[in-house]
């Protein structure tokens, strides 16, 4: 079964059989157009003002692509996660283990990729896998992968699928993924089997969706006619500058031969009489050029009105707004609003999937320190990219700390802290260096401190029974 929002579902309960593998990756090759051109769109490859059709008769013919796709899904981005995703374990060994892999692995880097895709896409796809007694974790869009829920309502995960097209035969390379198997099969070998099998080494699906909302619908998706007429309207807009740049001149009550046309043309100099002979009467003489209706306050009007619909419609903060850099207080953080809700709703969703991506890479036992279980203790703090008061940040951090809050907690209140696990690792070591070194300054002032020996206390001693006496 595939849902109107194309999440594919299997009943059976026996193992997927490799036709239903087949027929579910031909329903993916048909939303995989959709996607596609989304792509395409992203990367300022507009399909419909590419393939609009020809203006006839030479007329100027400009196609203007106006890149929005990619300006919007950007600013969501860099805005949502542009700054690294806080993951942090409470216990300190299993969280030095979390830090390194994190940094070995360019974790920082690949969650900005998923979350990128997933807004061109509407979903996209993690995948774990080892290698050389390693684990690693990569991308994978939806054109290439998909996975496969029960039709319960938990909609738990059954089958996960990786697919090539291989030549030009419309044949592919698949592979099937279950909780206990891996198989590989060619669509062009003749049988009905999933091909050879291999034990899934973590006992879990190794791909994990990463989804857009719960309907699958691209950033894109919303606003594309928008920018198709934001598109039309821009290309129409330059054909008129072409237009006036090779207008036509009229001349009226004077016959012209070609000499005289080349000499209007070359000398630019217009000295003309109405007629060669003196007793012929005089007719009026015009000349000018032929000019076009101006429509360019109702293009601007036009052009201004789809640009801030598409802001509005994609819940995107236009930060080249001519208002946006006078806003301060609360005026900017209602600017920021419908991004900052957006965001939010996505991030519990990509929470839940970042936890099941440390699921699968945990369940590799490939991580010192770390158990199996221990993504479900993990701390998810996103970082939105608002902007700052870092001295009201600090002010509000010493408050709480004065308050006998705990340190981590106040550490979050400041946008400078990347891993507040790790700047408390941090002031620790500084405090006890801090220590020592004291330490060492007052040993080296002979100064008695606890623990130590007064290499002077019989000679003080006799000194002071000498006095007494």
């Amino acid at each position: 079964m595939v849902s109107e929002d194309g999440v594919f579902f299997y009943t059976g309960e026996d193992i997927i059989s490799r036709a239903d593998v087949m027929r579910f990756v031909e329903e993916n090759e048909r939303l995989a157009s959709n996607w596609r051109k989304y792509r395409h769109y992203y990367k300022s490859q507009a399909e419909k003002i590419i393939h609009a059709d020809p203006k006839v008769n030479g007329k100027p013919d400009n196609r203007l692509v106006n890149n929005y796709a990619k300006k919007l899904i950007d600013t969501y981005t860099g805005f949502a996660v542009g700054k690294p995703i806080q993951i942090t374990l409470q216990e300190d060994v299993a969280n030095t283990s979390l830090s390194e892999f994190n940094r070995a692995r360019s974790m920082d880097t690949l969650f900005t990729k998923l979350w990128k895709q997933s807004a061109i896409y509407g979903k996209t796809y993690a995948y774990v896998y080892g290698a050389n007694q390693e684990i690693y974790v990569t991308d994978a869009p939806p054109i290439e992968c998909f996975v496969i829920y029960d039709s319960t309502v938990a909609h738990n995960p059954l089958y996960a699928v990786r697919y090539s097209k291989i030549g030009l035969a419309g044949r592919y390379s698949i592979t099937l993924y279950s909780a206990r198997y891996q198989y590989e099969f060619n669509s062009g070998d003749n049988g009905n089997s999933l091909g050879s099998r291999t034990v899934n080494p973590f006992g879990l699906l190794p791909i994990v969706e990463i989804k857009e909302n719960d309907e699958r619908l691209s950033v894109i998706a919303n606003v594309i006619t928008l920018i198709d007429e934001l598109d039309k309207a821009l290309s129409e807009k330059a054909n008129d500058v072409d237009y006036f740049a090779d207008a036509y001149m009229k001349v009226l009550g004077a016959l012209l031969t070609d000499e005289q046309l080349r000499k209007l043309r070359d000398m630019r100099i217009i000295n003309l009489k109405s007629s060669d002979s003196e007793d012929e009467p005089v007719e009026q003489l015009d000349v000018d050029f032929l000019s076009k209706p101006n429509a360019d306050t109702t293009q601007e009007n036009l052009i201004n009105r789809i640009i801030d619909n598409l802001y509005q419609l994609s819940m995107i903060v236009n930060l080249n707004d001519k208002d946006f850099g006078n806003s301060t207080g609360v005026a900017l953080e209602m600017k920021y609003k419908p991004m900052m809700n957006l965001s939010v709703l996505k991030a519990r969703a990509f929470s839940t999937s970042i936890k099941a991506i440390y699921e699968v890479v945990f369940a590799s036992d490939l991580i010192d320190g770390v158990s199996r279980d221990a993504w479900k203790d993990l701390k998810i703090h996103p970082q939105y990219d608002l902007p700052h008061d870092t001295l009201t940040e600090a002010q509000t951090a010493q408050a709480l700390a004065n308050l006998g809050i705990s340190r981590g907690t106040w550490l979050k209140q400041i946008s400078i802290v990347d891993d507040p696990r790790q700047e408390e690792k941090a002031m620790d070591q500084e405090h006890k260096k801090q220590i020592e070194e004291n330490l060492d300054v007052l040993k080296s002032n002979h100064a008695v401190v606890d623990g130590d020996n007064d290499d002077d206390s019989q000679t003080r001693k006799a000194t002071d029974q000498s006095a007494t006496k």
